[in-house]
Formats: structure tokens, C-alpha cells, sequence
């Protein structure tokens, strides 16, 4: 039934959603190494693209218009 299907799908969102966090912090350990290369890319790459191309679009759409923003 459409009940059966939606407790069936919360549960499922759910325990994707808690699985990471379930990792972390019971037992498995912080990978340093990998924590250091994620923060490095965010730091010199991601960060730099992003504030460009924000900025980029900024000056192309101007506005706050719920158009502009779609």
C-alpha cells in the first residue's frame, strides 16, 4: 500500500543518511592522510573555482528577481 511504500522509503533515506556518521563514530578510524588531501583541494581549488564563478555570474545576472535566480 502507498503507507507500506513511504515508511519503506523513509527507511531507506534514513539509513543512508546515518550510515556515514555510524562509521565515523563508532570504531572506524580518521583517516588524516585523506582529511589533509580533501582540505588542500577545497582550499587551492574548489574555493578559488567557486568565488570565481559566482562572481562570474554576478556580473552576467544581475538581480534578485526569482527569474534571474531560476
Amino acid at each position: 500500500t502507498e503507507e507500506d511504500l513511504s515508511e519503506e522509503i523513509q527507511h531507506d533515506v534514513g539509513s543512508v543518511a546515518t550510515a556515514p556518521s555510524k562509521n565515523t563514530f563508532f570504531g572506524a578510524e580518521l583517516d588524516w592522510g585523506r582529511c589533509a588531501r580533501f582540505t588542500l583541494i577545497g582550499t587551492a581549488l574548489v574555493a578559488p573555482a567557486l568565488h570565481y564563478w559566482y562572481g562570474f555570474l554576478l556580473r552576467k545576472l544581475p538581480g534578485t528577481a526569482i527569474s534571474t535566480i531560476v
